[in-house]
């Protein structure tokens, strides 16, 4: 399994600052390449949701290094590992809690990260961004299908309101799960400010063609990072287009 990844990370159009955040730690192991990832989404209503939004990358980040990467050269089953994951959950929703407590202030961040394990991925969300995993539909002799699929619920009411947040909605669980991983795939992570105007079906258009081998060997030629990171700029600049005025960050993670 290869593993070719980007990055968009953005202010948006009308915002000085942008409360999102974003880890993605991309490394050789034993059992071949390991990935993890994760998008938070500050809420701009609470208080220094920035940092926030931080925090929860930056102790999950912390994790993969330390206790991710024993777990991973041990080769641990599956239910060990979700273990740990909802254990590091709960202490960020734990540290959040007390630093809340400690400054009389409410702040709170979405959730969704993707860790990559040989040939298995084990998600975590909570919150209203969104993990999307994208795949030929059907090879025809012209021109390939792709079919988007997302693997993530949105926490939200029919109002439109957040329901559940690290931080402020400490009642609140995460959704955890596992899967396999396929040669082919795309895996995109992003906040909701990304695919404002009907983004779904346009990250479909924009993503499925890097799993047409014949642009994978012409993208291999002119840096298949570069060209990755462009496609998510441009469809960045079409949520601005469309009326977006929130943050933006999204990561892109094909798997070959």
């Amino acid at each position: 399994m290869r593993i070719r990844t980007g990055v968009y990370w953005s202010a948006g159009a009308r915002r000085d600052a942008n409360q999102d955040s974003l880890s993605l730690q991309h490394v050789a192991a034993g059992r071949g390449e390991c990935l993890f990832a994760a998008v938070c989404d500050g809420i701009g209503s609470l208080a220094v949701s920035e940092e926030a939004s931080g925090y929860a990358v930056r102790h999950m980040t912390d994790w993969f290094y330390q206790e991710g990467k024993e777990l991973i050269y041990q080769n641990s089953p599956k239910e060990l590992i979700l273990l740990a994951l909802q254990q590091q959950i709960g202490q960020i929703q734990e540290n959040l809690k007390k630093f809340q407590q400690n400054r009389n202030l409410q702040t709170g961040t979405t959730f969704s990260s993707i860790l990559l394990i040989k040939n298995r991925y084990y998600l975590v969300h909570i919150g209203d961004s969104r993990i999307y995993q994208i795949r030929v539909k059907s090879i025809p002799i012209v021109k390939p299908k792709y079919n988007i699929v997302c693997l993530t619920r949105d926490d939200r009411n029919d109002k439109g309101f957040l329901l559940k947040c690290l931080g402020v909605s400490g009642r609140d669980r995460a959704c955890f799960e596992t899967g396999t991983v396929r040669k082919g795939t795309v895996f995109l992570l992003c906040t909701d400010g990304f695919f404002h105007g009907g983004g779904t079906e346009r990250c479909r258009d924009v993503l499925g063609p890097v799993l047409n081998r014949k642009r994978q060997r012409a993208e291999k030629r002119a840096g298949s990072e570069e060209i990755l990171e462009r496609k998510l700029e441009m469809l960045g600049e079409h949520a601005i287009r469309s009326g977006s005025m929130d943050n933006m960050a999204a990561i892109a993670v094909v798997v070959r």
